[in-house]
């Protein structure tokens, strides 16, 4: 998970680098910012359900 949140995060910083306009820099931004809840979501409830707690 923290792979994949990286990967994405280096992604928006050379889009950054390489002067990407301001659209794609936001758009690569916000499907970051998806998947990592999505990937949250995934792995508190899979957590929750082996029976962790809090």
């Amino acid at each position: 998970m923290d792979t994949i949140i990286w990967a994405g995060l280096l992604v928006v910083l050379v889009l950054i680098y390489r002067q990407s306009s301001r659209r794609t820099v936001q758009a690569a931004w916000w499907v970051m910012l998806l998947l990592t809840g999505l990937l949250l979501r995934h792995h508190i409830t899979s957590g929750l359900g082996l029976g962790y707690t809090w």
